[in-house]
């Protein structure tokens, strides 16, 4: 299949061609083929029009928490939580117990169609369903391929249900792991809550389950509040990464997400191992739970995720910037949110999945971000990041492996109203079980 985008203009962050005003895609059996001012006469399959229509590649969203996608507009918390490990215990670990088979395919379906709906076409989710283990995992590989997106799962393992919940757990990462380890679209990832949520004995047992696995990688929450790190201290070991690495459970593969209190034995781990940090600004703003360095960012190269509050990417570097600005000084040195998304997320996902993702590079997969955007000042090479995320909002066309999810705004082949319906459905009885578990 042959498909040639014409009349575009092409803002590619960081790619070969970084910026053209009008140019053309040409995109071949689901990766970008060639770009640029192309012979418009060449025989393909299908010609597109884009009418000036800006576009830029498909994000990535680094580190997802699509069970939370029903929290939306859910009531506060009766005990006005005070600090970070009560807000867990008041409200995320009260939703994730609340949650069964049905709610967790509304939150899937609704939290997908919400990321597509921003140009955003891959998503390393962090799942969790306490009481809806076993196949949880499969259940959002289907409803990711129904919507055509690309996907990482991993199930959050922790002590705080009982032993039985822990190693079903594990049971459903290994064997989604193993099932799919090999696939292009699908990309398995071993998941742990945290440290301070987990035993020794338990992170024995992950890592003896790892043994005889290949190509593995853990996914999971590290030093986000003090008290993750305080716990390593007081189990004796130097730090959160400290305990994991003694375990050797982190790896080329393995990302660890937030990294706030971070100590400088942290780094250098990261370092030797070459695992992978994703800084997640808005939800660490809404949690008080600190602020992640610059320089932790910056020499880490870290990628950005939005750690369940959203599914738009752009969205989250621009309050990114902003949080932090809040916070400097004038003219002291930042961090550049759009090499974050456009830059570090890609080499995350491309080493993730094993192929070219995240830009509008020949090789690279066809996942585009396609957004009818007016501009009302100059928009060139040198201030694409000012339009990108002070300007654009939602795209109003979507392309995954080369085909359109997403045209003219309204999805192809897929309900967006009836599964929007079964979310608001779902999201109710969900609250009312949460709120009888809180009695």
């Amino acid at each position: 299949m042959k498909t040639l985008l014409t009349n575009c203009r092409i803002v590619n962050p960081y790619g070969e061609i970084s910026f053209l005003d009008n140019g053309s895609i040409l995109i071949e059996d689901g990766l970008i083929k060639e770009l640029g001012l192309l012979d418009t006469s060449v025989q393909v399959d299908e010609t597109v029009d884009l009418s000036g229509k800006t576009v830029l590649p498909g994000m990535i969203n680094a580190h997802a928490h699509l069970y939370s996608a029903l929290a939306v507009g859910m009531p506060f918390p009766k005990g006005n939580p005070t600090n970070f490990t009560e807000v867990l215990e008041q409200v995320w670990w009260i939703l994730d117990m609340a949650l069964d088979k049905e709610s967790t395919k509304a939150s899937y379906e609704s939290g997908l169609v919400d990321h597509l709906r921003h140009g955003v076409t891959t998503v390393i989710d962090h799942h969790s369903s306490q009481n809806y283990v076993n196949g949880s995992l499969q259940l959002l590989a289907d409803t990711a391929d129904k919507l055509g997106i690309n996907i990482s799962g991993t199930f959050e393992m922790t002590d705080r249900n009982g032993e039985q919940t822990f190693q079903e757990s594990l049971d459903e990462n290994i064997q989604f792991h193993q099932k799919y380890k090999g696939s292009k679209s699908v990309r398995p990832l071993i998941g742990l809550h945290a440290s301070f949520t987990l035993s020794d004995e338990s992170l024995q047992a992950i890592a003896n389950a790892l043994k005889n696995e290949s190509n593995w990688g853990i996914h999971i929450h590290t030093a986000e509040d003090k008290a993750d790190q305080l716990d390593a201290v007081n189990r004796g070991y130097k730090s959160t990464l400290d305990r994991l690495n003694h375990f050797g459970l982190l790896n080329e593969n393995s990302l660890v997400i937030h990294g706030i209190h971070f100590v400088e034995e942290d780094i250098n781990i990261i370092r030797d191992t070459g695992a992978m940090l994703v800084h997640n600004p808005s939800s660490n703003s809404n949690n008080r739970v600190g602020m992640t360095p610059n320089e932790i960012i910056n020499d880490l190269m870290a990628g950005l995720g939005t750690d369940g509050m959203q599914g738009n990417m752009l969205a989250e570097a621009k309050e990114g910037t902003l949080i932090r600005s809040g916070h400097l000084t004038g003219g002291a040195p930042g961090v550049n949110y759009a090499e974050l998304l456009f830059k570090n997320n890609p080499e995350i996902a491309s080493k993730l999945f094993g192929r070219k993702m995240g830009k509008l590079d020949p090789g690279y997969s066809a996942d585009l971000a396609i957004f009818d955007y007016i501009p009302r000042t100059d928009f060139n090479e040198n201030n694409w990041i000012g339009h990108t995320l002070f300007g654009m909002e939602n795209p109003s066309d979507v392309m995954t492996n080369g085909i359109f999810r997403i045209r003219n705004n309204e999805f192809i082949d897929i309900n967006e109203q009836d599964l929007l319906k079964n979310a608001d459905v779902q999201s109710r009885k969900l609250w009312n079980k949460m709120d009888l578990i809180k009695k």
